[in-house]
C-alpha cells in the first residue's frame, strides 16, 4: 500500500472531523426523536406504527465507572464490583471515587422491518 500524499492525507483529515460532526448532530437527533417518542407512548407493550415495531422500557438507576484505579479497594477485586458499588450508593446515597450515578431514564427500542433492533444509547450502568 502507497503512503497517500499531503493533499489526499489533507482530504482524510478534513473528512473525518466532517464525519464527526455529522456523528454528533445524528446523535442529538436520536436523542429527541427517541425521547419525544418515550414522552407520547410512556413505558409499555409494544406498539406498531406501519412496519416498525417501538417498545418503550425505563433503564434503571446505576453506576457508570469513570476511572477503575480510582474505585476504592473495598469495592475490588480485580476490577470495580458493581453490585457491591450499587449497594453502597443505595444504602448509603454516596458516590466512591472513580464512579458516577446514572439516573432511571426512558430507552426506546425500534425494530425495522428487516429484524433490525436498533435502541437508545443504553447505559443503565448495571
Amino acid at each position: 500500500m502507497t503512503t497517500p500524499s499531503a493533499p489526499e492525507l489533507n482530504a482524510l483529515a478534513e473528512r473525518l472531523v466532517e464525519l464527526r460532526q455529522e456523528k454528533r448532530y445524528l446523535e442529538g437527533e436520536i436523542e429527541r426523536v427517541s425521547a419525544a417518542l418515550a414522552d407520547a407512548l410512556g413505558e409499555g407493550q409494544r406498539q406498531r406504527f406501519g412496519a416498525i415495531e417501538v417498545r418503550v422500557s425505563t433503564a434503571r438507576p446505576g453506576v457508570r465507572i469513570l476511572r477503575p484505579a480510582d474505585v476504592p479497594e473495598t469495592f475490588r477485586s480485580l476490577q470495580p464490583d458493581r453490585k457491591l458499588l450499587l449497594a453502597h450508593l443505595h444504602s448509603t446515597g454516596e458516590v466512591p471515587a472513580g464512579v458516577e450515578a446514572t439516573v432511571s431514564r426512558p430507552v426506546v427500542y425500534a425494530k425495522g422491518p428487516g429484524g433490525d433492533d436498533s435502541e437508545g444509547e443504553q447505559d443503565s450502568g448495571s
